[in-house]
């Protein structure tokens, strides 16, 4: 008679048996998700076990809470809406995943996916450690799509179908995945250095001071000579919360007065602390009771250029922003109002802002010419603090206004900005022009 097994039950694993072999495999699959990223064949697959999954979802919030802490240096804090956008990038992953298991009635491999992508999240931070050493954006643009590959490649030998399927199944993940990096905002680290802590704005004070820092601007601006063609400056630099603003419209003025003739001619109204006792604040008020005054010292020959910078808006509504203070953004209806009812006899205007394209409708005029950094549906670049100008004003001030053709300047400049986004990995920000009837006859326009 055959012997007949009797089972028996295992003896229980202890807690450090258990807490042992948990790391064990979370080792394993962050090791299997570093050497995908190589061309390499390999057999063993992820655990799918939900402990582990767990336990790499922490790993991965402390690894980047470490990467970014580092980044950040002495005096760094946490702030929640770091956590808030890894939390929404990784939905959005597992979205992906969850309709790839459900649209090939392979449900119960999701787990197995979601270990892969996280065990390649996590070496995707090991990697951008190493990479971001480099302070190149457009290395880290690259990286974020080879994740995007990585993990298409972790949906392709995770998924128990037939090759065309999975192949199918990984080139759906790989377009969804890249659409995700391409599509996404600026960065938002865990971690973040706080600015020094400031003593709240006097408002008050500030907003009754207004009247006497914009006459004092004014009393300041030479009356046009009769007969002799002039060139008036006004500068709008209106976010406080980047001084790029702030640097890139002193830096124009000053391109003004010292070499394209518009010397004692010339005003900036600015949103900043640095500024705020001296400047006139950069608000739509203010900038409608400026132009009426410069309209009003000018002669029918002469012509403003007007200077604005800030963020924009996809709605095209352009940034005034001063901390607590409270003041409205302008829309491109409101500012097509403000500049056009002033009485210039003829305009420049360059707007530089995100999606600063969509104003030139409302700012068109016979006598105008306008010019913009982006297109009404591309972002602009450079608005970082600690920058003198922005990717646009750079490329159009300080390297190619050399006289006073504004429309060949800009001609130059697209080109130069071009070659600087596409170094950063960015997308072309697409700068317009637009050029009324009668101003064609009236300034040099050689581009």
């Amino acid at each position: 008679m055959a012997d007949v097994g009797i089972w028996e039950p295992q003896a229980p694993q202890s807690p450090t048996a258990r807490t042992r072999s948990l790391f064990e495999d979370i080792g394993r699959d962050v090791l299997l998700g570093l050497a995908l990223f190589l061309p390499v064949p390999l057999k063993r697959r992820f655990s799918g076990d939900v402990r582990v999954i767990l336990a790499a979802l922490l790993v991965l919030v402390g690894l980047t809470f470490v990467v970014d802490y580092v980044d950040a240096g002495r005096g760094a804090v946490f702030q929640r809406w770091g956590m808030y956008a890894l939390c929404a990038t990784l939905f959005a992953k597992l979205t992906v995943l969850l309709m790839l298991a459900m649209g090939l009635a392979r449900i119960e491999r999701l787990a197995h996916l979601l270990a892969g992508v996280l065990a390649v999240e996590i070496g995707g931070v090991v990697v951008y450690a190493v990479v971001h050493a480099f302070e190149s954006q457009i290395a880290n643009t690259v990286l974020a799509y080879v994740i995007a590959a990585v993990a298409a490649r972790v949906v392709f030998r995770e998924l128990d179908v037939t090759w065309l399927r999975r192949a199918v199944a990984a080139a759906i993940a790989l377009a969804a995945l890249a659409g995700l990096v391409a599509c996404r905002g600026p960065s938002v680290p865990l971690v973040v250095t706080p600015g020094p802590k400031r003593p709240p704005l006097d408002v008050e004070t500030i907003y009754y001071d207004q009247p006497r820092l914009v006459q004092t601007a004014l009393a300041d601006v030479l009356a046009s000579e009769d007969g002799v063609p002039e060139t008036y400056f006004v500068g709008f630099a209106s976010s406080a919360k980047e001084d790029v603003f702030e640097n890139e419209v002193k830096h124009i003025e000053s391109l003004f007065r010292e070499r394209l003739g518009a010397e004692g001619r010339t005003a900036i109204l600015v949103n900043s602390r640095n500024t705020m006792d001296e400047l006139p604040l950069a608000n739509g008020p203010n900038l409608e009771s400026i132009l009426k005054g410069f309209a009003g010292k000018m002669g029918p020959e002469d012509v403003l250029f007007l200077h604005m910078t800030s963020h924009g808006s996809k709605d095209h509504k352009f940034s005034v922003l001063f901390e607590s203070m409270r003041l409205n953004d302008l829309s491109a209806k409101r500012l097509g109002e403000i500049v056009n009812g002033a009485g210039l006899p003829w305009l420049v205007v360059v707007v530089s802002a995100c999606f600063s394209g969509g104003y030139i409708e409302d700012l068109k005029s016979p006598r105008a010419m306008v010019i913009t950094a982006a297109s009404a549906d591309r972002t602009s670049f450079g608005c970082e603090n600690g920058r003198e100008y922005t990717y646009f004003g750079e490329a159009y001030y300080r390297d190619s206004l050399t006289d006073g053709d504004y429309r060949a300047a800009f001609e130059r400049a697209v080109p130069l900005v071009r070659e600087r986004e596409e170094s950063k990995g960015y997308k072309h920000s697409e700068p317009q022009i637009w050029l009324g009837e009668e101003i064609v006859e009236k300034l040099p326009l050689d581009g």
